[in-house]
């Protein structure tokens, strides 16, 4: 099996975003997993997706979201997570969120980051799956 990392941002997009972005979202996932790609999220996209829902009391939302990341591969956090998050952010120039996701999916072997965030189109550090946007 084939582990591809969905970052929060997508989920977010998908939810959240405006409509014209929902069907290449959805377009995309559901290629992946046509061509033998399974889902993952980890604890860090949970705590990235669920914390303005939360907030603002959003349970509706909540429960959205909890659904669709209960559809996915979950990926624990490795102990040294931190370490491997700060090497990342190096040698990819990322934000330390971002370095954690990417250092989160390197670990549990995940050849693939999908994203929606242009920031990481020149990730070397895995394979970026950049799912295009239409310009609204």
């Amino acid at each position: 099996m084939k582990f591809a990392y969905v970052d929060a941002c997508v989920w977010i997009t998908l939810v959240e975003g405006l409509d014209s972005y929902r069907p290449p979202i959805r377009t995309a996932l559901a290629r992946l997993a046509e061509d033998g790609w399974e889902l993952c999220a980890s604890d860090a996209v949970r705590l990235e997706v669920l914390i303005r829902p939360q907030r603002l009391k959003q349970n509706l939302l909540i429960n959205l979201y909890l659904d669709l990341l209960n559809t996915n591969r979950a990926l624990s956090i490795p102990e040294d997570v931190f370490d491997k998050a700060l090497k990342v952010a190096l040698v990819d120039k990322l934000k330390a969120m971002d370095a954690v996701h990417v250092a989160i999916a390197k670990h549990h072997g995940c050849e693939r980051f999908v994203t929606t965030d242009p920031h990481f189109k020149a990730l070397q550090t895995l394979e970026p799956w950049w799912i295009a946007l239409p310009a609204d």
